[in-house]
C-alpha cells in the first residue's frame, strides 16, 4: 500500500466474520476496522473505525511525545502493527493488551487535542484534532511521496432494475428500482463528497439496462470495485434484514465460460496468453478478483449493521451475472425486503436510505485502506 500524507491506514478484516452472527453488535465487543490520519485545517485529525461504541481513554506522554488512546473491551482486527502517519502524527501503533486496545500516536512535536467526537451506537467512530503548541517543520516528505494524493479510485455504482423492469414490489407498492436507484445516488454523493474517488452509475435515472451492459461499463471504467445495489422479496413476509452476495464457484466456472463469449479480455502484463500458463495466470487474476470481493463483503457487513437489520449468514453466494467480472471486485447488496412491513417502511425512509449510503462508504474507505488479499497458487 502507497503512503502519502493523506493516509488512510487499515488494521485489517480479520475477526469481523466471526461477528455476523445472529447477536445483536451491542453485544459484541467493540474491534477496531481502520485509523485514518490526515490534514484538518492547522491540524491533524485521527480518525478511529469501530464496529460498535467504546469509551477511550486518552492521555500524553513526554520524551518521547505521544498521544495514546486506550480502548477498553475492544479488540484489534488485526494482529499489532506499526503504521505511518501524518502531519505532527510521525507514526501510529497498534497493539492488543488482555482487555482494552492500543493506538499510540508518535508526535512530532507537544501537542494538544483541540477537537474530539465521541461515537454514537449507530456512528461509533472516534475522532480527534491534534495540533501542535508551537509552530513546527514537519520531517521532509520523502520523494516518492511529495506532490502526490491517495491514488483515485474508480468506483461503479449499480442501481438494480429500472425502466420497464421494476423488481421487487413492495407490500405497499414500493418498487425496488426507485428506492435503489436513490440509495445508490445518495452512495454516489458521500463518496464524491470524500474527494478520493472518480464514482460512476450504471444507471442515473430510471432507465431500463441489459445486465451484460453493466458489467461491460465497469470493465471499460476499469473499476477498482462495483457495488451493484438491490432491495430483496420473499413468499415468506417474516424474512429481513440486508445482506451481501459475492460470487459463487459455479459462478466463477459460469464467468471462465463469460470470458469468451463476452470477449472478455484479462490484462496479464508481458506474460503469455495462451497455453496452460496464461489459463492459470487467469485463473490466479480470477482468484484475486473473488478475495477482493469477499474482503470488501465482510468489511461493508458490519456497518450495515449499525444502520439495519441484517438477514442470517449475511455473506452469500450466487452466481448472479452483475458478479461475474473475472477483473472487477464486486458485491451485491440486498438491503433488505420489501415484502417484510418493517423493511419496506425503512427503506422508503430517505434517512434510513442516507444512513445505508454512509455505511456503504465507509466500507469503501476501510477497503482502499486495506492490506489486499492476493490468491495463492
Amino acid at each position: 500500500m502507497k503512503i502519502d500524507r493523506r493516509t488512510m491506514l487499515f488494521a485489517g478484516a480479520g475477526a469481523i466474520g466471526a461477528m455476523a452472527s445472529g447477536r445483536a453488535w451491542a453485544e459484541a465487543p467493540a474491534t477496531l476496522q481502520n485509523v485514518l490520519v490526515e490534514p484538518s485545517s492547522e491540524a491533524v485529525r485521527v480518525t478511529l473505525a469501530l464496529t460498535a461504541p467504546a469509551q477511550p481513554r486518552t492521555f500524553f506522554l513526554r520524551e518521547p511525545d505521544r498521544f495514546v488512546i486506550d480502548l477498553p473491551g475492544a479488540l484489534l482486527a488485526a494482529p499489532a502493527r506499526e503504521l505511518a502517519g501524518a502531519g505532527v502524527v510521525r507514526r501510529c501503533r497498534l497493539a492488543q493488551h488482555a482487555d482494552y486496545a492500543r493506538v499510540a500516536l508518535d508526535l512530532e512535536a507537544p501537542s494538544n487535542v483541540v477537537r474530539e467526537a465521541r461515537g454514537t451506537r449507530r456512528a461509533p467512530d472516534l475522532s480527534f484534532d491534534l495540533a501542535p503548541r508551537a509552530p513546527f517543520v514537519a520531517a521532509p516528505v520523502p520523494r516518492e511521496r511529495a506532490g502526490r494524493g491517495l491514488p483515485q479510485r474508480t468506483i461503479v455504482i449499480d442501481a438494480g432494475h429500472g425502466g420497464r423492469d421494476p423488481g421487487a414490489i413492495g407490500v405497499t407498492g414500493v418498487r425496488e428500482k426507485d428506492v435503489v436507484l436513490d440509495a445508490a445516488l445518495k452512495l454516489r454523493d458521500a463518496l464524491a463528497h470524500r474527494g478520493r474517488y472518480r464514482v460512476a452509475l450504471t444507471r442515473d435515472a430510471d432507465r431500463f439496462v441489459e445486465l451484460e451492459d453493466r458489467v461491460r461499463f465497469a470493465r471499460d471504467q476499469h473499476a477498482d470495485l462495483f457495488i451493484s445495489v438491490h432491495a430483496d422479496s420473499h413468499t415468506n413476509r417474516e424474512a429481513c434484514g440486508a445482506s451481501v452476495y459475492t460470487l459463487s464457484e459455479n459462478g466463477a466456472a459460469r464467468a471462465q465460460n463469460m470470458m469468451a463469449a463476452q470477449n472478455w479480455d484479462i490484462d496479464l502484463g508481458q506474460a503469455r496468453r495462451g497455453g496452460v500458463v496464461g489459463e492459470i495466470l487467469v485463473d490466479l487474476a480470477q482468484r484475486e478478483t473473488t478475495n477482493r470481493s469477499a474482503q470488501f463483503a465482510q468489511i461493508v457487513i458490519p456497518r450495515l449493521g449499525q444502520v439495519a437489520p441484517l438477514l442470517r449468514n449475511t455473506h452469500r453466494n450466487a452466481g448472479f451475472f452483475v458478479l461475474l467480472a473475472p477483473d472487477v471486485p464486486a458485491v451485491l447488496i440486498e438491503t433488505g425486503f420489501l415484502s417484510n412491513v418493517a423493511d419496506e417502511r425503512r427503506l422508503s425512509d430517505p434517512t434510513a436510505r442516507e444512513r445505508l449510503a454512509e455505511a456503504m462508504a465507509g466500507a469503501v474507505d476501510a477497503y482502499f485502506a486495506a492490506p489486499q488479499l492476493y490468491a495463492s497458487a
